[in-house]
């Protein structure tokens, strides 16, 4: 006989766990302690991520026969930043199929991972790889940028109405989807498009681009410019200033002719250009941010190549949004919630710094395969989201057996992971610090509480073991040819002080040595305790008591470990 009444209890269960997985919160932007945060049911999201390859998340077949979840899963991540692209998601005009999407959010649930989808529209890198074939072959109706010749451009005309509300209506088919199947909030936010910015030619020379050069600059970035008087980014603030801070005028008018050679003192060359580059990309940009967020408010970003800082207006494309054209994104693209660099350069460090500016957070989606670099951003900057591109050929086989490699990794991230509530607990405090130690920059010194705390890469302070080694050259920073020899390495350490005299230290490849901070009376300082250990649940579980000859707070080159260092002085 069949038990209605079990039936009944059985549906309602099923559907009080729905809604309450649907009563999750969508994940927003919020202040902790004065840095920005991504806030998900009252708790920041430290995002430990990394970038599948651009075709990876394309086919489902291809990521169940690689298991790229599992090897995903396997070396630590708790997100992943997966592809959509136009051309999959509308391949015929009108027409919509989310498949590749919706198995990425289904298993990278199955795998307790957050997903941040690049929506690869209209342009990526900056060229139109990503439109679909509809798209592609309508010149008339979406036009391409053109050179000063007058050629057409492999990349979209971005003052192009028709361009912009074609992938702004497939961008919002998109989020409307997720936000109907993604019940739990897998998603948490959505990077626009990639590295914005033309290619081949100073700006865009097409009839669209040519009108917008010779009108008026836009009220709204004469608005700016007014409202930030004294505050812009250099190059911004002297270009309007050298031409008398005008309020009207077209845009050699407004910021002058640009220079076209290099007079020594590398300058911007076609600074006007890319300025005018810059603003129309961020307008493009804005609007699809805007219209998306009508549908489904998740916070939305986007991504620039780096060169260098400061780079002087080089990037992949002129015009792209790297630092000296902040000024124009946050003009054109108020609707647009950060910044970010990918960060390929050894000097994460400047990276960082570069784009902290006017409050922007720190967000990397792309990097070189690194924990080390992870560890450095969360710990000092307070990063949302830490992401080395091509994770997935880094994992590969990981679900079956680690390699040395991708145990590092590992250990890195699970480190990071088993910090969570204490890394949370000190997000935008001074108690948490973190130092990045690389080729050229093998020394730093941070304070924290009465304590200057002096870092170096490489051994203990007493190490008999490499004092009984043969030589074999100089140290890091000694200089000499041994140095010009010398490898790419790095080190890092994030600390967080938990009483006046206690800190705990995690990384790999740092040396630390304490000593009091300049103006506090004390006539010794020393180590009380140091004790090696890990984190499991947020609670340091300690190991041995490190004395005589391996009294250091050290941290191994090559092995992710944790002390825990307890000081004293008189």
């Amino acid at each position: 006989m069949i038990n209605m009444k079990k039936i009944f209890s059985s549906l309602f269960a099923l559907a009080l766990a729905t809604a309450l997985l649907s009563a999750q919160s969508i994940p927003s932007l919020q202040k902790v302690n004065g840095k920005t945060c991504l806030v998900q049911d009252g708790k920041p999201l430290i995002l430990l991520s990394g970038e599948l390859h651009n075709s990876t998340a394309s086919s489902v077949s291809y990521m169940e026969k690689e298991k790229t979840f599992a090897n995903l899963k396997a070396i630590g991540l708790n997100s992943v930043i997966a592809t959509a692209s136009w051309e999959l998601v509308e391949p015929t005009e009108g027409k919509y199929d989310f498949t590749e999407v919706d198995y990425v959010i289904k298993t990278a649930r199955e795998n307790d991972m957050k997903v941040i989808f690049i929506w690869f529209g209209a342009f990526k890198n900056p060229f139109m790889t990503y439109a679909p074939t509809w798209v592609k072959k309508d010149v008339k109706r979406f036009p391409r940028a053109k050179d000063e010749k007058g050629n057409d451009l492999e990349m979209p005309c971005v003052l192009s109405e028709n361009m912009m509300k074609a992938d702004a209506k497939a961008y919002c088919a998109f989020l409307s989807h997720v936000k109907d199947v993604d019940f739990d909030k897998t998603v948490v936010m959505i990077q626009i498009e990639n590295e914005p910015g033309i290619r081949g030619a100073v700006r865009d020379f097409s009839s669209l681009a040519e009108k917008a050069w010779k009108a008026n600059v836009p009220e709204q970035l004469i608005s700016y410019l007014k409202a930030h008087d004294g505050s812009l980014k250099a190059d911004v603030q002297k270009a309007w200033e050298d031409n008398g801070k005008k309020t009207k005028g077209n845009w050699e008018q407004v910021f002058g002719k640009s220079l076209t050679e290099d007079d020594g003192n590398n300058p911007i060359l076609n600074q006007t250009e890319h300025f005018f580059t810059a603003y129309s990309y961020a307008k493009y940009l804005d609007y699809l941010s805007s219209e998306g967020k009508k549908v489904y408010a998740l916070p939305t970003f986007t991504n620039a190549s780096i060169f260098g800082i400061a780079s002087r207006g080089r990037s992949l494309g002129n015009g792209c949004s790297i630092p000296e054209f902040f000024d124009l994104y946050a003009a054109g693209a108020p609707s647009l919630d950060i910044l970010t660099p990918n960060s390929y350069m050894q000097q994460i460090d400047e990276i960082c710094e570069a784009f902290v500016w006017n409050g922007n957070p720190i967000l990397i989606p792309e990097s070189g395969v690194s924990a080390l670099r992870g560890i450095y951003v969360i710990g000092e900057w307070d990063a949302i989201a830490f992401s080395p591109f091509g994770i997935d050929s880094f994992a590969a086989g990981a679900s079956s057996n680690l390699s040395p490699a991708q145990k590092n990794f590992f250990d890195g991230y699970n480190a990071l992971a088993q910090m969570e509530p204490l890394i949370r607990e000190n997000i935008g405090k001074d108690s948490m610090r973190a130092v990045y130690l690389y080729n050229g920059h093998a020394t730093d010194t941070i304070d924290m509480g009465d304590y200057t705390i002096n870092f170096s890469y490489g051994r203990r302070s007493f190490d008999i073991g490499a004092m009984m080694a043969p030589a074999t050259g100089a140290a890091p920073g000694a200089g000499g040819r041994a140095q010009q020899q010398e490898p790419r390495f790095e080190g890092a350490a994030l600390l967080i002080q938990v009483s006046p005299d206690e800190f705990y230290m995690v990384g790999d490849g740092v040396n630390a040595s304490f000593t009091m901070k300049e103006g506090v009376k004390s006539s010794y300082c020393g180590f009380d305790k140091i004790y090696e250990g890990e984190f499991v649940d947020g609670k340091f579980v300690p190991g041995r008591l490190l004395n005589g000859d391996e009294r250091n707070a050290f941290l191994t080159p090559g092995k992710i470990s944790a002390l825990k260092v307890t000081m004293y002085h008189y």
